[in-house]
C-alpha cells in the first residue's frame, strides 16, 4: 500500500469551524459527515488551504475571502497539516496557516507547480462540481480552453507549443518588429540610409551647381583686378592652393593704399588747420584786442576795490553762520542770491518764535488774572459757607417732627406757655421757624454748587497757564533771538540792496575774460600761420611736383592736392576690394570642392551600409522562411497527437466511467474535435447516443442527476489519465441528485480507486444513509487496508466536535468455519 499519506489535521476557529478540531487522516479512505452548516466543507478547505495556501475556486475572484476565514468573535485561528511521508527528497512534510481578520500568513506543504496540480486534478469541492463542465469547455476569443490544456500537459506538448508559439512571429513582419526590437531599428536604420542617400545626391547636385556659379564670379572678379580686363583665370583643373599664394603675395596695392589713406589724413588736418587761421585783417586788429585785455582788468579791479569789497563783505556775514553758502569767488550772483535766500529764511524763523513768544506772553497774563478772580471767589464763598447748612436742614427736619406733637399754646419740648411771650400762636411760630431754616438751607446749597464751578474754572486756567508758559523763551533766548532776527533783516535788506552791484561785477568779469581769450586766441593763431606754410609747401611739392605760389590761393593749391589723392586713394580701394573679394570667392571655391569631395564620401560609405543591410534582410527573409516551414511541421505534429489522445484515450477512459455510473443513460458525454485554422485543436464537449450519433452538449442531453455524474467521472478521468504526483483523491459531497444505483456504481469505484489503484481517498458527505452505505462498502477488506470515519457535530457551548472512529481489517472467522 502508498507509504505517503496525509496523516493529520489540526483547525481552530475556522470558518464555521469553532475551537480546536483534530482529525485523523492516515487511512487508505476517510469518510466525513456532518449535516447541513456543521463544518465538514470547511475541513476540507482548510485540508485545501494547508495543502496550497489559498482556496483555488475563491482565489480566482482576489484575495477578500482571505479577510473572512476567522470564526466570528473568536480573535484568529491556525491550521496544520502534516504527512506520513515527503512527496519528494528534501520536501516538507508540514503545512500550516496562521490568520486573522487581518493577517493571512500561510505555510502551504507543496509548492507552486504541485498545488496547482491537486487543485485541478485530486481535488473536487462542492462548489466546483456543478461547474465543472462549464469551466473546462469555456473557450474564450483567442484562448485555448482548458480542457485542452490539461491534454497538451499531460502529453507534454510544451516544447511543441512552445516552437509553434515561439515561430509565430516569422509569418508576419509586424510581429517580428515586436518580438525583435533590433529588427524594427534595423528597418529604421535602412529607411533613414536610404533617405541620407537621397540628401546626399541632392547636396552634392546643389552643391556642384553653386560651386559653378561661384567660380563663374571668381573669373569675372579676377578680370576687374587690371583695368583692361586681361586679369587671371581659374578654371577646373587650377591648383588653387598655388593660386591664392600667388594673390596673396601681390600686396603692393595694399601698401600704397596705406599710405594714401595717411597723406589724406594729413592732407585734411593742414586743410583744418589752415581754414582755423584768422585773416590778416584779423591780425591787424590784435592791439586792440590787447588794449581792451587790459581796460577791461582795470574796470574790474576798481569795481572789486570798492562796490565788490561791500558785495563781498556781506555774503561773508551770512557764510559767516551759515558756512554752506556759496562764497563770494564761485559765482557772484549766485552767492548774492543764496545768501540773501538763507538770510531771510533765518530772520522770518526768529520772527515766527518771537511772535509765538509775544502770544505766549499775553496768555499767561489773561490766564493769571483769570486764576487770580477765581481764587478770590472761591474764598468769598468759602466764608458764605462757613455757617452749617446741613445743621439748617436737620433742624427744620426736627422741628417738623415736632409739630403733629404741638397741642394749644405749650411746648411740647420744654413745656413752657408761649403765650405768655405774646409773640403770637406756637404753631405758627414753629412753621415760621420750619420756613426760615429751609430757606437758609437752599441758599448754602446755591453757594456750594458756584464754588464747584469756580474750582473748575480754576483748574482748567492753571492747566492752560503751564501750557501758555512753556511756549515762552527765557531771557537769554529771547535777547539772543530778537539780536539775530535784527542782524538778518538787516542782512537780508543789504543783499537785496546789492543785486545791481552784483549784477555789475558779473559783467565785469564776463568782459575781462572774453578780452583775455581774444588776446590769446589771436596770439595763438599768428604762431600757427607762421609754421603751417611749410608744411602746405612741401606736401603740394611732392604730391604736383609744383610749388604752392604758382597757384592764385593758398586755398586752390590745397583744393588740388585734395582732389589728386582723393582719385589716387579711390583707385587703390577698388583694386584693393577686387583683391579682397577675389580672395573671398577663391576661398569660398576652395571650401566648395572640399565640401563635395565630404559628401560625396559619405554617400559612398551609405551606399556601402545599404548594401549590408540588403544582404541582412535577405538572410532574415530567408531565417523567416526556415522558421515558417519548421512551425507547420510542429503546428500538424501537435495536432495529430491531440487528436489521437482525444479520441483513443481521454474520451475512452470518460466513457467507461460513465457508463459505469450510469448505465442506463443513452447519451454518453464525449469530446468532439474541430479543427481550426491553422491546424490548431479544440475540444468541444458533446454527447454521443449509444447508436453513435453525435448530438448536443450534456447540458442540453442529460438530466441534473447524469450531468453531474458526467462531471464527476470527467474529474476522475482527468485524475486517472495523468500520472500519479500524491496519491490523493478529496471529493466534497459528489452524490448530489444520484439515484441509488449511481451510488452503489460510485461506492464500487471508490472502492477499486483506494483497493486496487492505491489512491487516498478523502470524502464528505451529509446524508447520514450514504456515510453509513459507504462505510459498509469501504470497509477494509485486506490486511495493510484502513478505513476512518470523521462525525462532525457541536456541543452546547457551540463548538465544534470532531469524532473519529478507525477501522481496520479482521478475519471473519465465523464465515472462514
Amino acid at each position: 500500500m502508498n507509504s505517503i499519506r496525509l496523516k493529520n489535521l489540526v483547525v481552530q476557529n475556522f470558518r464555521s469551524l469553532r475551537g480546536k478540531v483534530v482529525i485523523p487522516l492516515d487511512a487508505q479512505v476517510v469518510l466525513i459527515h456532518g449535516t447541513n452548516g456543521m463544518g465538514k466543507t470547511s475541513v476540507l478547505s482548510a485540508l485545501e488551504l494547508g495543502l496550497t495556501g489559498k482556496i483555488a475556486h475563491l482565489a480566482a475572484e482576489g484575495p477578500r475571502y482571505q479577510s473572512y476565514l476567522t470564526t466570528l468573535d473568536s480573535g484568529g485561528g491556525s491550521i496544520s497539516l502534516t504527512t506520513t511521508a515527503p512527496l519528494a527528497e528534501g520536501a516538507a512534510i508540514a503545512g500550516a496557516l496562521a490568520f486573522s481578520d487581518d493577517t493571512f500568513l500561510p505555510k502551504p506543504l507543496l509548492d507552486t507547480d504541485d498545488a496547482r496540480f491537486f487543485a485541478e486534478r485530486c481535488y473536487l469541492p462542492q462548489a466546483t462540481l456543478g461547474r465543472l463542465l462549464e469551466i473546462y469547455d469555456d473557450q474564450k476569443t483567442e484562448t485555448t480552453s482548458p480542457l485542452t490544456l490539461f491534454v497538451k500537459e499531460l502529453l507534454g506538448l510544451d516544447p511543441l507549443d512552445a516552437l509553434v508559439d515561439g515561430l509565430d512571429h516569422a509569418f508576419n513582419v509586424t510581429r517580428v518588429r515586436k518580438l525583435v526590437p533590433d529588427f524594427r531599428r534595423l528597418e529604421a536604420l535602412k529607411a533613414s540610409l536610404e533617405e541620407e542617400r537621397s540628401r546626399k545626391d541632392r547636396a552634392i547636385d546643389e552643391a556642384t551647381k553653386a560651386a559653378g556659379e561661384r567660380l563663374t564670379r571668381l573669373n569675372e572678379t579676377l578680370s576687374t583686378i587690371v583695368g583692361d580686363g586681361a586679369g587671371p583665370t581659374v578654371s577646373e583643373v587650377t591648383d588653387l592652393s598655388q593660386f591664392k599664394a600667388k594673390l596673396e603675395a601681390d600686396r603692393d596695392g595694399d601698401r600704397q593704399l596705406t599710405d594714401l589713406t595717411r597723406t589724406r589724413s594729413e592732407l585734411r588736418g593742414l586743410q583744418e588747420r589752415w581754414r582755423s587761421l584768422p585773416s590778416q585783417q584779423s591780425s591787424r586788429d590784435q592791439a586792440d584786442r590787447e588794449r581792451a585785455d587790459l581796460a577791461a582788468g582795470e574796470a574790474l579791479a576798481t569795481w572789486r576795490s570798492t562796490r565788490g569789497n561791500v558785495l563781498e563783505d556781506a555774503i561773508n556775514a551770512v557764510r559767516a553762520h551759515f558756512s554752506d553758502v556759496t562764497s563770494f569767488e564761485d559765482g557772484l550772483e549766485q552767492g548774492r542770491s543764496e545768501a540773501q535766500r538763507r538770510a531771510q529764511a533765518e530772520a522770518d524763523r526768529c520772527g515766527r518764535l518771537l511772535a509765538a513768544h509775544t502770544t505766549a506772553s499775553a496768555q499767561v497774563a489773561t490766564l493769571n488774572a483769570t486764576v487770580q478772580r477765581a481764587s478770590t471767589r472761591i474764598d468769598e464763598l468759602n466764608r458764605d459757607l462757613s455757617g452749617a447748612a446741613e445743621d439748617a436742614k436737620t433742624l427744620a427736619n426736627a422741628l417738623a417732627g415736632v409739630v403733629p406733637h404741638i397741642e394749644g399754646e405749650t411746648c411740647p419740648v420744654c413745656s413752657r406757655n408761649y403765650a405768655e411771650i405774646d409773640a403770637g400762636s406756637l404753631s405758627a411760630h414753629v412753621a415760621a421757624k420750619i420756613a426760615s431754616l429751609t430757606s437758609e438751607a437752599g441758599r448754602l446749597q446755591s453757594l456750594a454748587t458756584a464754588r464747584a464751578e469756580e474750582s473748575s474754572r480754576l483748574a482748567a486756567a492753571q492747566r492752560d497757564l503751564l501750557s501758555a508758559a512753556n511756549g515762552q523763551l527765557s531771557a537769554d533766548d529771547l535777547a539772543a533771538l530778537t539780536v539775530r532776527h535784527a542782524q538778518m533783516v538787516d542782512l537780508a535788506q543789504r543783499l537785496s540792496d546789492l543785486k545791481e552791484t552784483a549784477a555789475e561785477g558779473t559783467r565785469l568779469t564776463a568782459n575781462a575774460a572774453m578780452a583775455r581769450q581774444a588776446v590769446v586766441t589771436g596770439r595763438r593763431r599768428d604762431e600757427q600761420s607762421v609754421s603751417l606754410l611749410p608744411e602746405i609747401e612741401t606736401m603740394v611739392q611732392a604730391l604736383l611736383q609744383r610749388s604752392s605760389s604758382s597757384f592764385e590761393s593758398i586755398d586752390l593749391a590745397l583744393a588740388e592736392v585734395h582732389r589728386i589723392v582723393e582719385e589716387r586713394v579711390t583707385e587703390a580701394e577698388r583694386v584693393a576690394a577686387v583683391r579682397v573679394k577675389a580672395s573671398s570667392e577663391l576661398d569660398i571655391r576652395i571650401r566648395d570642392l572640399a565640401q563635395i569631395a565630404i559628401l560625396r564620401s559619405e554617400r559612398d560609405q551609405t551606399l556601402a551600409r545599404l548594401n549590408t543591410l540588403d544582404i541582412a534582410f535577405k538572410e532574415i527573409d530567408t531565417t523567416r522562411g526556415h522558421a515558417k516551414k519548421v512551425s507547420e511541421a510542429a503546428d500538424k505534429v501537435r495536432s495529430d497527437i491531440v487528436k489521437k489522445v482525444f479520441s483513443t484515450s481521454l474520451n475512452k477512459v470518460w466513457r467507461d466511467l460513465f457508463v459505469r455510473l450510469a448505465p442506463s443513460e443513452q447519451f454518453v458525454p464525449a469530446f468532439r474535435l474541430p479543427v481550426g485554422s491553422g491546424g490548431n485543436v479544440e475540444a468541444v464537449l458533446e454527447t454521443l447516443h449509444r447508436s453513435g450519433k453525435a448530438s448536443g452538449s450534456p447540458g442540453a442531453m442529460l438530466s441534473q442527476g447524469n450531468l453531474n455524474t458526467a462531471a464527476l467521472t470527467l474529474f476522475l478521468a482527468l485524475h486517472l489519465s495523468v500520472p500519479v504526483r500524491m496519491p490523493w483523491l478529496i471529493l466534497d459531497d459528489p452524490v448530489q441528485s444520484m439515484d441509488d444505483l449511481h451510488i452503489a456504481q460510485f461506492a464500487a469505484l471508490l472502492r477499486s480507486l483506494s483497493k486496487g489503484m492505491d489512491r487516498q481517498v478523502v470524502i464528505a458527505v451529509h446524508e447520514r444513509a450514504l456515510f453509513d452505505y459507504l462505510t459498509l462498502e469501504l470497509s477494509p477488506a485486506f490486511p495493510g487496508d484502513s478505513l476512518i470515519t470523521v462525525e462532525i457535530a457541536r456541543n452546547f457551548d457551540g463548538e465544534t466536535v470532531a469524532t473519529p472512529r478507525a477501522f481496520s481489517f479482521e478475519d471473519d472467522h465465523a464465515i472462514a468455519a
